[in-house]
Order: C-alpha cells, then structure tokens, then sequence
C-alpha cells in the first residue's frame, strides 16, 4: 500500500497535536494559576512602567526606506486582455471587449438584434453600439441582463434612448439592484473607489493598471452618466424563449451573485456564463464587501454549463473563447479550483485551524494554479479561504482568547510596552520595513498612529509598507487598494461621493419610494434620540402609499403602512422626497414653497429630520 507523503496541513495539525500532548504534562491548574498571578503581576508592573516612560517623552519620528517599484508583470501583460476591440463570437455574435470593466455582446437575428449586457454607463454603452452599428443597422429589440451589478446594467439608454424595449432578467435582479441604495452604500463606494483604483493616477508606478477583469470601472466616474432600463420580463428557473428569430434559454446560475443567469444559444453553440468565469481566479469574496456567495453552488452552476458542450464561450469579462474542447477543460478547471478551495477549507476547518492557520496550508495544486484561467488578477485564494470559513462559522476562530479581544486601542498600547515605548516600535516598523516584511511593517505602524494620529514617520511607514505591497502584487483589486491608502495617509488623496446629482436622481426614481423610508432606521443618532418617542408618518399621494417611523429610545422601527394616530404627518411627493434624501433639497425650503406639507411646523420637520444622519457624512 502507498502511504502519501504528509502535507503542509497535515505538519501544522501534527505539531498542534504534540503541543496539546505537552500541555497535558504541565503542573496542575492550581500550581499554573500561582504561578500566572505572580508572573502576571509582574509584566504587568513592568509593561506600564514602560508605557509610562515611552509616553513621558516625545515620540522619535525617523525617515524610513523608501520602497521602490512599479508593477507586476504579469499583471501588466493582463491589460492586453482587455485591448478595445468587437471580436467575431460566431457568425451572428459579437463581443465587445475594453470599452469599460465589464463586455456587452450583440447577438444578430432575422429582423433586429438584442443585446446581453449593457456596460455601466451611457457613455460606454454608446461607445459600444456606435461599433455594433458598424456590423448591422437592425434595432434593438431586447436587452438581457446576465445579473444586477452596475457595470452590466447602467447603460440601458445608451442602446435603447426612449428605454422602450424587453428586458430579461432573472426575478430577483430587481430586487439586487435596489439594494445599492441600501443603507451600506456610503461604505461600499468608499472600498469600491479604493478597490477599482479610481482616483490613482493613470501614469507611474502608482497607476491604475487595470482592474482585473477589465481596464478600467466607469460606474465610479463622475463624467459618466448612467441610464437604467429596469427588468421587465423575469423567471425563476429556466426560461426558453424566442428574441429576434433565434432561439434562447436562459437558465439561473448562482455564483458570483445570487441572481446571476447563463445565456444558451443552441442553434449556434454559444453559451454566455455572465460572471461566473472569466480569465482570472473567480471573485469568491470581495474586499469591497459582500454577503457569502456560496462558493460550491458556484461549482454547481458551472456544472450546468459544462453539460451544454458547447463550442464557443463569451464571457461578460475578458475576450471569447472558440473550440469544444478547449472551452470544455476551461469550465472543468475553473470549478474544479472552486470546489478545491471549497473543500479543503472545510476539511482543515474540521481539523481545528483557524483562517490565519489555513491560508497557510490551503494553496491550489500545481495544474490549477498554473491554469491561464486561474490567475489571482481578480480574486485570490487566500480571500477565499478566509470568506468560505465566515460563511460557515461566522467571526469566531474557535480559540477562546478571541472571544472577546482588547479594544485596538488597548491592543496598540500594549505592543508599544513590549517594544520599550513608541521610539522602540517606530524603530521596529522601520527595521521591519528596510528587511521587506511588509505586512508586519504596516501592522506596527498602524499601532503607532492609533497611539499617535498625528505621527508623520508612522503613516510614511504604513504608506510605503502598502505601497511596496501593492506595486509587486499580481491581483488588481489588492494593487489598487494599496496604493489608494498608502495617497492617503500622505494626504495625497481624500475620497468623497463623486456621484452627479443627475446620475443619483436617475437611479433612485426607480428605486421604491418604501426603500428610501425603511433605510432610515440605520441612520439614527442614538445620542439624539435616546429620551425619544415619536411617530412620523409619511404620505405620497403620487405613488398612493405610505409609510411610518417610530423613534422609540434610540431605536427606529420601520411601519410598512401610514401608522394610527402619527405625532407627525409628512406629506409630499416621492421625487421630492428622495432629494431631500440625497442632500439636494433644504426640508425648509420645500416646506416653505408648499412642497412638503407637515402637521406642525417647519422646525418640527427639521427637528425630527436631524435625528438622522447618513453614515460617513
């Protein structure tokens, strides 16, 4: 019998095994606990006479190294995936490729056409059909949307101006897409604007390479202007349809999102996978935040796909792949690395390690991590490992001193003792960053500015740390993250909401008005409202429907209805309503120009307005 040579994971297990056969041997919980009182009460005495003495003198600033670099290579061979071009699919298929982060493809049939995907802006959308229209004059008849993202969606108007056309989608896509107007959204533009590179410079070592998957994301770009059709023809499962002469199914496939769709054209062999592959290592988490995408129905959708055969594969990232075979070892690969960083995370799981412990020993076997497909340009396997451990387990790594660990400000405090006061710390992340260890470097100067904000030598640590990271790293999104933070403790760069006042009414007059309401609840000012109890109710007669909120202590409970007996009454229209909303109208001078009637007085609006506030205003 062949016995395997033990691996890097069953090593880590082995030792941890040993470590607790060692610790069964030691003294009797009694004779421990003596000792511990003495040896605590001991580094206890001498860790705050050390803090004391460090924090009795001025911190000692000194000029650390300063990192040099540009980009990784093969990151920069990426950005010729994405040259500007409309490649030939098949006879009658069209994609376009490198005109925003994310392709739209033309599908041709007898009297008109219909397209799937329709790039994140108008901009870019009408980029795009100006090159369609070089191919065929025949209109657009519908638009189908491979999932709700805004790169696949905001440019609806750009192919269809009057917005008069069928839209297909799956029925929760809707739903996903009102969701951007979600009570998260001022945190999620913020890591988005630093994950995609937005506000990176477009030459040096500091630029904007690409995003990955694409050259650049338009959806962040004030210059750009979005035009959203919504979805009007929705399935649940499957749909087999008939658009322009040629025959469609479009079938569910959860992945990269839970509504995401295929798109299957059997009479000409081409199969549209939206998200779910594209020529990087799939996004199985993303560090602009997500809910957990359920890694192995990802696998599963892709299984869906690979039963097709089919001969062409056009992805809605990265340029289309022609040949049976060729496409059918790319599907194969792409989830057999799913299911592996699936599978092994939760065998190490069951075997006791942490997520720090099993992005040590999770690592792809040489035929996948070598794939063309499977590339960290866009998703790594590290993040993976760590999101699919969350999603089953939640925050807690199973070891009890993480249950409820000191504050980071303590925490910081008490690295500093260890290291002989803050000058031996600063000393410590310039040592640390002159020897390359980055992450370390960043991670003591960042203790050193919670202790010192103020601190210019810490933040020129933490600065070059991120940026000699960021500037070797293969993937896009952790290159662009880096570097945007490290402009940003040099003061280089300061992030704000660059949406046009045009492009946020455009999209929140589709959004319902009841979402806009129940979003209030998070943005309560416990502070304000803390000896509070009052009820709002809200009237929109042009929509017929309303709404309440009561402030009960600190808490806003949303009412899916106009409430009995309101303290206040709010009526006005829902447009009006949603300015107010985004900061584009004064409650007071619509109050004063009869645009909003309240039972009360202006200030009785006002008063109970102020009791919110939107997060990182």
């Amino acid at each position: 019998m062949q016995v395997d040579s033990p691996t890097q994971n069953d090593r880590l297990i082995d030792s941890r095994v040993a470590r607790d056969a060692q610790n069964k041997q030691r003294p009797g919980r009694a004779e421990s606990m003596s000792r511990w009182r003495m040896l605590s009460r001991f580094s206890v005495a001498v860790a705050a006479c050390l803090l004391a003495a460090c924090q009795s003198q001025h911190p000692v600033e000194v000029d650390p190294p300063v990192v040099e670099g540009d980009v990784n290579p093969a990151l920069e061979r990426q950005s010729e995936e994405f040259e500007r071009k409309v490649y030939t699919v098949t006879e009658g298929v069209y994609q376009a490729v490198g005109f925003g982060v994310a392709n739209s493809i033309l599908v041709e049939g007898d009297e008109c056409v219909f397209i799937v995907d329709v790039m994140g802006s108008m901009e870019s959308a009408a980029a795009v059909k100006a090159e369609f229209d070089k191919i065929t004059q025949k209109p657009v008849r519908a638009l189908i949307y491979t999932h709700n993202n805004a790169d696949h969606v905001m440019g609806g108007l750009g192919f269809v101006p009057d917005g008069e056309v069928d839209v297909y989608a799956h029925e929760t896509t809707n739903y996903y897409i009102n969701r951007v107007a979600n009570v998260l959204r001022p945190v999620l533009n913020l890591r988005s604007t630093r994950m995609f590179g937005n506000y990176l410079p477009r030459q040096g070592p500091d630029r904007m390479e690409n995003v990955g998957l694409g050259p650049f994301l338009e959806t962040l770009d004030r210059n750009m202007t979005i035009g959203l059709i919504r979805p009007n023809k929705t399935f649940a499962d499957t749909l087999d349809t008939e658009i322009c002469g040629v025959k469609v199914q479009l079938v569910h496939a959860p992945g990269e999102t839970n509504d995401q769709i295929f798109v299957w054209l059997p009479e000409r062999d081409v199969l549209m996978p939206g998200d779910n592959i594209y020529k990087a290592f799939p996004n199985l988490y993303t560090i602009r935040g997500t809910l957990y995408r359920d890694v192995l129905g990802w696998a599963r959708s892709i299984d869906k796909m690979r039963a097709l055969r089919p001969a062409y594969l056009a992805p809605s990232h990265t340029r289309p792949i022609s040949g049976r075979e060729e496409v059918s070892e790319i599907l194969t690969a792409y989830r057999d690395a799913i299911q592996f960083v699936h599978d092994q995370t939760i065998r190490g799981i069951n075997r006791g390690l942490t997520p720090d412990e099993l992005v040590e020993v999770v690592k792809l076997p040489p035929h996948l991590a070598e794939h063309p497909f499977l590339q960290e340009f866009y998703g790594t396997v590290e993040w993976s490992v760590r999101s699919v451990f969350s999603g089953y387990l939640g925050w807690f790594d199973g070891d009890a001193a993480t249950l409820e660990p000191v504050n980071p400000d303590e925490r910081a405090a008490g690295i500093a003792s260890l290291a002989g006061g803050t000058e031996g710390l600063l000393r410590a992340a310039g040592d640390a960053l002159e020897q390359e260890r980055y992450p370390w470097a960043a991670e003591l100067a960042t203790h050193l500015i919670r202790l010192d904000p103020g601190s210019a030598a810490a933040k020129r640590i933490k600065a070059d740390a991120l940026r000699a990271m960021g500037r070797r790293h293969i993937n896009a999104n952790a290159r662009n993250y880096y570097l945007t933070q490290a402009l940003e403790l040099e003061g280089k760069v300061e992030i704000h909401d660059d949406t046009k006042p045009e492009n946020a009414l455009s999209f929140v007059g589709t959004v319902p008005i009841g979402s806009f309401v129940a979003a209030m609840p998070a943005n309560l000012i416990y502070e304000k409202s803390a000896d509070k109890n009052i009820v709002a109710g809200f009237r929109f007669p042009d929509v017929d429907e309303g709404y309440g909120i009561h402030v009960r202590r600190g808490v806003a409970e949303f009412i899916d209805r106009f409430p009995d007996d309101p303290d206040i009454t709010i009526t006005t229209n829902s447009n009006v309503w949603r300015e107010l909303v985004l900061g584009l109208r004064s409650p007071v001078t619509a109050f004063a120009s009869g645009d909003i009637q309240v039972t009360g007085s202006a200030l009785d609006l006002v008063a109970f307005l102020t009791l919110f506030k939107p997060a990182l205003d």
